[in-house]
């Protein structure tokens, strides 16, 4: 089912009425969900050994957790400003609250297979490729959008609590884009301003994926970059989000 069309249901059984469903509907948002199995498209793999470019080392005390082929990414997936091909490689330390890091190879680039080196902090996971699924994602509050839909017209409170009970899919590992306020504990909000910065994307990381380190109970794990600097694919300026269970 269609998120949105889950989002009416859940909102009519709280006797929201049908015009204030749809005005908050002005803020659904696609994003990219990154299934371990589904019949979607092969977008990326998580886990394995990362393919970098000459003179790019896999960052230190860092978990290599994933690739994106940005070339296979479903046209209309999500609304922010990718580029159309190459590749994303993101790593993480292996924490609760940990430090993270996105990498950019731009197509063509000459890449290399890095070895797993004795006498350092870096850690594989087991690989498995990642399907693509459109989906969509709501805001907990007005104020996580940077679209102006007008003056309010009913309790909005109501509609986050609605976003925090809408049922997920067991084998969703990550999103790319959609609203930084995904969270395990009820909401924490991950944008200094949604006009001048973006969520690039979340990744769902637990013992069994990635590590003791990540939690028995999982982590998640967010990029986020200003407008600007996605503008200039300026990755290396991503700035860590995340939040645990626990």
């Amino acid at each position: 089912m269609d998120q949105r069309d889950e989002f009416r249901e859940a909102a009519r059984k709280r006797d929201v009425p049908e015009h204030a469903i749809e005005w908050w509907l002005q803020l659904a948002r696609p994003v990219l969900e990154l299934h371990t199995v589904c019949e979607g498209p092969v977008v990326g793999y998580f886990g394995g050994r990362p393919a970098l470019p000459e003179g790019v080392e896999w960052p230190d005390g860092m978990t290599y957790l994933a690739s994106l082929d940005l070339s296979a990414i479903p046209a209309g997936s999500h609304d922010i400003d990718l580029p159309s091909d190459g590749h994303l490689l993101f790593f993480s330390e292996p924490d609760i609250a940990p430090e993270a890091e996105v990498i950019h190879v731009p197509p063509g680039t000459p890449v290399t297979e890095r070895e797993l080196e004795a006498n350092t902090y870096r850690q594989e996971c087991e690989r498995f490729p990642l399907y693509g699924v459109r989906g969509w994602d709501f805001p907990f509050r007005r104020e996580d959008s940077a679209l102006d839909i007008g003056e309010s017209r009913y309790d909005e409170k109501v509609f986050g609590s609605i976003k925090w009970h809408l049922t997920g899919h067991n084998d969703c590992v990550g999103t790319i884009g959609g609203y930084a306020d995904r969270a395990t504990g009820g909401g924490e909000h991950g944008l200094e301003s949604p006009e001048t910065e973006t969520l690039l994307g979340y990744l769902y990381v637990d013992a069994a994926l990635g590590g003791e380190g990540f939690g028995r109970d999982g982590t998640m794990v967010g990029w986020v970059l200003t407008n600007d600097d996605l503008a200039q694919r300026r990755f290396d300026r991503a700035r860590t989000v995340s939040d645990f269970n626990g």
